[in-house]
């Protein structure tokens, strides 16, 4: 676990000032003279393209920093523009990589009337859970935040965007003025977005190459638990009636209006994914049905925690309970929660129908329709074959 977190801004007069910091007794890493050369090397260059957001990292004798610098635009505003981890001289900075820009961009995000300071004691406390996170985790984080979450949605109706233009309507949405470029960071890491300049647009585009989406699915090693015998014949009778009642209803209300219902259940259903103890639990369910008297074992919890775990996750609609004949109560997946990436094939007829309609400048469209070519699954897969 690191010694602690701080936050700085740059203050013209002062240099480098720290503005928040956790634990309050953190001395390390902050005097003038290490914050003063840490600030040198992130800003480098006097250009917005020479100073972009970006994490590195700084060996001391008796200490080490991973540091994530905002870039030259929230330095310029007077806003806090660098966050650092201290941590001991034989951590791995690398360790917070992914981490540590996550956690920055919370801080920059909430650095209006210095809202971030009460956030950061938390902050601080998630990092170890941060770099623990699955790959599906880490998708589910993006769906998770109201400004990605707003992002994602513009792009899934017309896949391409100005970025002046995207920042304005996330400006109208959300009710913030943000670092597009800083936000979109992990969705470009991710392969979910691409980004580039078209001749004759004063602002990069951005495209979409990946569609990000939870949805609930059937979970089929419990389905096959159930039908291969593997559980009492009542708790399999009262499983598949309930499951194929849920499913059904929830492919109607699907079919009624697709995008309401997975952007729903995207605000709703991320903060179980993001919860390491529900998650353990959604996790050993995908594998199979259990009897709840074995989870707690098998979790490292104890019977009250795994109870309200489990309380909550079956208001959720995501498990359900079902006892035996001889009073054993077992625990099933009625809906899997599963975060997945899908090709967006609509939207190559939605970029023809905004090119024809005049709503894009043909060279962004003909740029993203061959965006959306490369990044097909079968270009894909023949270039990793080559490679």
């Amino acid at each position: 676990m690191p010694e602690g977190l701080a936050v700085l801004k740059w203050d013209d007069e002062l240099g480098p000032v720290v503005t928040s910091k956790t634990p309050k007794s953190l001395q390390l890493g902050l005097d003038p003279t290490t914050s003063m050369r840490v600030y040198g090397i992130a800003t480098l260059g006097e250009t917005e393209e020479s100073q972009k957001p970006g994490f590195t990292s700084l060996a001391f004798d008796e200490f080490k920093l991973a540091v994530y610098y905002g870039g030259l635009n929230m330095h310029l505003k007077g806003k806090p523009s660098m966050v650092f981890l201290v941590l001991s001289p034989d951590e791995d900075p690398d360790v917070y990589k992914d981490a540590l820009p996550e956690i920055a961009t919370q801080i920059f995000l909430n650095a209006e009337d210095d809202e971030y300071q009460k956030l950061v004691p938390k902050l601080y406390g998630q990092i170890a859970r941060y770099t623990q996170m699955t790959p599906e985790q880490r998708q589910a984080s993006v769906l998770s935040d109201p400004v990605r979450r707003s992002i994602l949605q513009t792009l899934m109706r017309n896949g391409t965007i100005e970025s002046s233009d995207l920042e304005q309507i996330i400006f109208e949405e959300v009710g913030k003025k943000i670092d597009v470029d800083m936000v979109l960071r992990p969705l470009v890491k991710m392969g979910i977005i691409a980004t580039g300049w078209v001749e004759g647009l004063s602002t990069e585009v951005i495209y979409l190459t990946r569609a990000l989406l939870l949805l609930r699915t059937i979970s089929q090693d419990t389905i096959r638990a159930v039908k291969t015998g593997q559980l009492p014949t009542e708790v399999a009778n009262q499983y598949l009636d309930s499951s194929k009642k849920y499913h059904r209803n929830y492919l109607g209300q699907l079919r009624k209006d697709l995008s309401e219902v997975i952007w729903e259940d995207a605000q709703q259903l991320t903060k179980y994914l993001l919860d390491f103890d529900a998650y353990d639990i959604v996790e050993i369910l995908r594998e199979g049905p259990q009897q709840t008297e074995h989870l707690p074992s098998l979790l490292d919890v104890t019977k009250s925690q795994l109870r309200k775990q489990v309380k909550k996750l079956e208001k959720a609609n995501i498990v359900m309970r079902v006892n035996d004949g001889e009073g054993r109560e077992h625990i099933l997946l009625k809906s899997n929660p599963e975060v997945m990436t899908v090709y967006p094939e609509w939207l190559i007829e939605r970029t023809v129908e905004l090119y024809n309609g005049e709503e894009i400048p043909s060279r962004q469209a003909r740029h993203y329709l061959e965006v959306l070519r490369k990044s097909h699954p079968s270009n894909v897969a023949a270039a990793m074959e080559v490679q």
